[in-house]
């Protein structure tokens, strides 16, 4: 497994639609293996392929493992049995999810909670979503299949799904909170970049 990068506000790879995925290949099961350790070193509860360059309509999730820094054990506890341990953080209770092509095809009520996102470091901001959906997509075996979410893993899907459509979180917000958020992820990236030099 390898650990991708994963592209940031305003990287134009992040404007683009990603493309629906013909006929799933055995190269995805490795992108979903690569995808989900990016995931989860990050961390972060989903991943679009178009976060980490690729145009497919291919995204990960995982909204039920479990976190803690190994700084937390008590002394002399050891970490449990069958877990992984990520740059001093043991990650336990995995229940990835992989879509292929997924399409909302069913929408209930609505839900707002504030949303972070890899690809917009260090910002937070309440987003209006649909409470409950229903998503169709292909599995990384190549099935059909129709789930529905709600709660966290609604939220997840849809704010994955609009990384495959080129959209970010901080696009389904006001004018005014949209532009202010833009301005200070620019003069963030600006900072960081002048601070690499």
């Amino acid at each position: 497994m390898a650990k991708l990068k994963v592209y940031t506000f305003p990287d134009l790879v992040l404007t683009k639609k990603a493309k629906p995925i013909d006929r799933v290949e055995k190269t995805y099961f490795k992108l979903a293996d690569d995808m989900l350790e990016t995931m989860y070193e990050a961390p972060g509860i989903g991943l679009a392929a178009v976060q980490v360059g690729l145009l497919e309509r291919f995204l990960v999730i995982d909204t039920e493992y479990d976190l803690v820094d190994l700084e937390d054990l008590k002394p002399g506890e050891t970490p449990p049995e069958n877990v992984e341990i990520v740059d001093g953080q043991i990650i336990s209770g995995k229940k990835p999810i992989i879509l292929i092509n997924p399409e909302i095809i069913y929408r209930e009520g609505k839900n707002s909670i504030q949303e972070g996102c890899l690809s917009v470091p260090d910002y937070l901001a309440e987003v209006d979503r649909s409470e409950k959906i229903k998503v169709q997509f292909k599995t990384i075996d190549g099935l059909e299949k129709t789930i529905s979410a709600d709660g966290l893993l609604a939220i997840c899907i849809q704010h994955e799904i609009d990384h495959l459509d080129g959209k970010l979180f901080i696009d389904r917000l006001s004018t005014l909170k949209r532009d202010f958020a833009k301005k200070k992820l620019l003069r963030a990236r600006k900072a960081k970049e002048e601070g690499d030099e």
